[in-house]
């Protein structure tokens, strides 16, 4: 399967996978103190938790006139299926996929866990309850407002929810259930009740740090994030010329069984998943250059997980470095979001053949012997060690007991066609999210080299949706079309710009073999902050602090000033 789409959100303004790699590379710890909008409404309850832990900033921001969905509404759906929504937009952007032109044959996978937003649900119930807080809503919903019509369900097996769901994403393709599905998992932190019960496991770092087999791991801290792939069978995404990030050659998943206790991880479980998989795909551990832990950083975990690794992935000297890492050293333990957060970094791993050095690594657990192994865990960033497997792979595991693990490559290099477009379009909903898009270009472009134009100005142009305001751009070239979209931004005329009705046709009609796909500047989402209102009152729109009656009223002014200088 080919993976030619990635959307994601991570603690520390992660908003992509240039800012994540950027984190990565670093070694940044970006794990910080609950944000006021989760600790406020509850007050001493968090009081005696563990509360320092991987936050997304501003998270219940949404977009709800993009997505036509009511004030009322957008306050009462849980913001983790509000996150989805534009998240799995921006995967279909990263992909150069209108969603519109492919909605029969989709599929969606959603790994979720947490229900914590029932929590700010008090009062007298609503007609959006149920819809918008029930775990198979996540997908559904996203499926509903995209006119998605492939197979569409969320999946619970805690930890290892999101590789849960891409490995069912594969299966479904290659059954033929679906062309195209997005796959991966979302999480949360909204109210007290689970980190409670989290703590109540003794999983969580009484200091507030993951260090993943460090001598010092004492368990790990909650971390949020959303990310979607977008999938394709390898043959298919091919032809359509798409831009591959990296191929998936195969998954696996399995179950613990009857382990030491119900929730305590089996090597002996771990170990055959891996060598499963491995035969099934024709490959061996020597194949694994990188190996993306699940890593918790937990005394019980770690050591029983690299027990599992060094039994699948090395027999033994002589076959090359093995390196491993866990990226919830840097963002915590992203829970239903963990296991697509792993993949998305081996897949960064594989593309630009670095390895990232591991956050909070000093000393090696003692209960973790590697003598022999040629297992590696890195301090610095390391080039992919000559020799070493050109493979990586990524292990997730679920307190339930079940186990996903999957195999990675390099994308192969498909030829570019090089012809030079007459332009592009910058397409939104609003003229003021045209301007913040084409001041997003204006940034991109600066630093484009001209042999990526046509790249960007074919995913610009027919990559993405065509909303309701469009603006025309004529330009042959990176440097022709800077002075325009600068106009296009400060809202002033210019002679190569020009703004089409909503039923001119585009200029530029390209074939396929133009095809070519670029990474842009996501779309500008006009945010407005919705909270359902924990004091009962159901027609209190926090977004602007006034109370309207009728909610068809409250639907003309959900959307507020786009703020084009926050990245979204």
């Amino acid at each position: 399967m080919a993976i030619v789409g990635v959307g994601i959100r991570a603690p520390g303004d992660v908003v992509d996978t240039a800012s994540y790699w950027s984190a990565l590379l670093e070694g940044r710890d970006l794990t910080g103190e609950m944000p006021a909008d989760r600790r406020a409404p509850f007050g001493a309850e968090w009081d005696d938790l563990i509360t320092r832990g991987g936050y997304l900033e501003r998270a219940f921001d949404f977009d709800a006139r993009f997505f036509d969905m009511s004030p009322r509404e957008a306050r009462t759906v849980d913001p983790q299926h509000r996150l989805l929504l534009e998240v799995v937009w921006e995967a279909f952007e990263d992909a150069a996929i209108q969603p519109g032109a492919v909605a029969s044959s989709t599929g969606v996978f959603v790994g979720i866990t947490g229900q914590d937003h029932w929590s700010w649900l008090t009062g007298e119930p609503n007609s959006y309850w149920t819809i918008g807080n029930g775990h198979s809503f996540a997908a559904g919903r996203v499926a509903y407002t995209l006119g998605l019509q492939g197979p569409s369900f969320a999946l619970d097996t805690a930890c290892s929810s999101s590789l849960v769901a891409v490995h069912t994403a594969c299966r479904a393709l290659t059954a033929g259930d679906c062309d195209i599905a997005v796959a991966g998992g979302v999480n949360l932190i909204l109210a007290p009740r689970t980190t409670r019960a989290v703590a109540r496991t003794g999983a969580l770092s009484p200091d507030g740090t993951s260090r993943p087999f460090d001598a010092a791991a004492n368990g790990f801290v909650r971390g949020e994030a959303c990310a979607m792939l977008v999938l394709k069978r390898l043959d298919d995404a091919v032809r359509d010329r798409d831009r591959i990030h990296a191929v998936i050659d195969g998954t696996a998943i399995n179950q613990d069984g009857r382990s030491a206790a119900f929730t305590a991880p089996s090597v002996e479980a771990q170990t055959r998943l891996i060598r499963s998989l491995l035969a099934t795909i024709g490959l061996t551990g020597a194949d694994i250059g990188y190996h993306e832990a699940h890593g918790t950083g937990t005394p019980l975990g770690d050591p029983v997980e690299m027990a599992a690794v060094t039994a699948a992935l090395r027999g033994g000297p002589g076959e090359g470095a093995l390196h491993v890492g866990s990226v919830k050293g840097n963002v915590g333990h992203t829970e239903s979001a963990a296991g697509v957060l792993g993949l998305i970094k081996s897949v960064l791993c594989l593309e630009h053949r670095l390895i990232p050095p591991q956050a909070h690594f000093t000393t090696l657990n003692p209960r973790i012997d590697l003598t022999d192994t040629g297992v590696v865990i890195p301090t610095t960033p390391t080039s992919w060690p000559a020799g070493a497997g050109g493979h990586a792979s990524v292990c997730s595991y679920g307190m339930s007991g079940t186990n996903a693990y999957a195999v990675l490559s390099p994308a192969p290099r498909i030829t570019p066609v090089a012809a030079p477009p007459p332009g592009f379009a910058v397409s939104a909903r609003t003229s003021a999210a045209v301007a913040a898009l084409a001041g997003r270009y204006r940034t991109h472009l600066a630093g484009l080299d001209e042999a990526d134009y046509p790249a960007f100005a074919y995913s610009a142009t027919h990559g993405r949706t065509r909303h309701r305001r469009t603006v025309w751009v004529d330009a042959a070239s990176a440097a022709a079309a800077r002075e325009a979209v600068d106009a296009v931004a400060a809202g002033v005329e210019h002679p190569a710009a020009r703004f089409l009705d909503e039923a001119e046709p585009l200029p530029w009609q390209a074939s396929r073999a133009a095809r070519r796909v670029a990474s842009l500047p996501s779309y500008p989402w006009e945010h407005v902050t919705y909270t359902a209102d924990i004091r009962g009152s159901d027609d209190r729109d926090r977004a602007t602090g006034r109370t309207r009656r009728d909610a068809a009223e409250r639907t003309h002014r959900v959307a507020a000033a786009p703020d084009a200088a926050r990245a979204t």
